[in-house]
């Protein structure tokens, strides 16, 4: 096994199962009731916590969240970013492997026969 497949699968390894992905956002917002003898007319307000989404052509979703939903969806929205982080470490190795194949060829080229008599 090459030393870039062995570096691959380490990253693919440490990824949560893809069933936990959630692309979006977690909002907190705290808001006032209105009634006047409500804690929050001089408090910082209610806790309103909320799932976002944006989606293509700019429409957004959001989902209110009882409070005992947020840790499932932190952890959804970990396990995007952790796929998201694994494709650009294996695309920055496949690259490294397209610069290193280039330099090979850029090699042997300079060593063939039919390099050195257009010289």
């Amino acid at each position: 096994m090459t030393e870039k497949r062995e570096r691959q699968r380490r990253v693919l390894r440490k990824l949560p199962p893809l069933e936990q992905l959630l692309r979006g956002s977690l909002v907190v917002r705290f808001l006032r009731c209105g009634k006047p003898g409500c804690h929050c007319a001089s408090s910082e307000g209610h806790r309103a916590t909320y799932f976002c989404v944006t989606f293509p052509g700019g429409k957004t979703e959001q989902i209110s969240l009882p409070a005992e939903l947020v840790p499932q969806v932190e952890r959804g929205i970990a396990a995007y970013h952790a796929w998201w982080a694994a494709v650009e470490k294996i695309s920055a190795l496949n690259r490294e492997e397209i610069r290193r194949q280039r330099q090979l060829r850029k090699r042997s080229a300079s060593r063939s026969p039919r390099s050195r008599r257009l010289r």
